[in-house]
């Protein structure tokens, strides 16, 4: 434990110490709330405009549900939006180690494997939880600002939803970065790579059968969904912990090929 808590330590410490890393952070800020702005102001239009015809024809309407036209809108953008920051977070996981020559320190030191893959697989989740959290104000100005406030269920369920998404996409990122030196290309291929797993289900929109079936199961955005809609589905979480599981054991086996290959 003690080897995990200190690779955790400078992974956290590399990240936070890096001038770049706070760049990061106001870009991934000011892009959602840039989203989060037109969402708000795309829906507050529309009220005005219910309004108007309401009072214009005397027709009684359907309240306009917040959740709805901005909550959800919501998640949806900041989960692609995720699918950018996943890439920039783990493309230095490995391929810094390697690059840098580090890794026959790691190599030749007494910490196993497995421990080194759950350090990096640890501060990797952390940071990209605190990216997430910075989000939640958002939240607390469209709950401020709306007379009858929030449905927090759909919100806490699009935040898991969320969450899932970055154990899923975290691995496969490192797993990624563990195949190369080059934190480039590291950050291409996981990009690649997670927005393929996010439309590859686009393609089952006009077919059917069991290939479709199967195609349509291993997207990211239709199990996302749910959880922007406010529903939890065991089967989705049982996906994104395929996904996590499946990259964790891809990630210690390549870690591990660098003890015979020389890294």
């Amino acid at each position: 434990m003690r080897a995990i808590w200190c690779i955790f330590k400078k992974e956290i410490f590399q990240f936070f110490s890096a001038p770049a890393s706070y760049g990061i952070i106001a870009v991934f800020l000011a892009v959602s709330g840039f989203f989060f702005y037109n969402i708000t102001s795309y829906f507050a239009m529309q009220c005005i405009q219910a309004i108007q015809y309401q009072s214009s024809y005397n027709i009684p309407l359907p309240p306009m549900n917040v959740n709805q036209w901005v909550v959800r809108p919501f998640f949806h953008n900041l989960a692609i939006l995720v699918i950018f920051l996943i890439p920039i977070i783990t493309m230095r996981s490995y391929a810094a180690e390697r690059n840098y020559g580090t890794s026959e320190l790691l190599l030749t030191s007494p910490i196993r494997t497995a421990h080194l893959v759950y350090a990096k697989l640890a501060s990797g989740f952390i940071i990209f939880i605190a990216l997430i959290v910075l989000t939640f104000l958002f939240q607390i100005i469209i709950d401020i600002f709306t007379p009858s406030g929030l449905d927090w269920g759909p919100v806490w369920s699009g935040y898991l939803g969320l969450l899932l998404l970055g154990l899923a996409a975290i691995p496969v990122g490192q797993f990624i970065s563990s195949l190369t030196k080059n934190q480039i290309v590291a950050a291409f291929m996981t990009f690649a790579v997670l927005l393929i797993l996010w439309i590859v289900d686009w393609s089952t929109l006009f077919s059917s059968g069991i290939l479709s079936k199967i195609v349509g199961y291993i997207g990211l955005s239709k199990h996302f969904s749910n959880f922007a809609r406010g529903i939890i589905d065991t089967s989705d979480a049982i996906y994104f912990a395929s996904v996590f599981v499946l990259s964790v054991f891809l990630t210690h086996q390549s870690v591990q090929s660098w003890r015979w290959r020389g890294a």
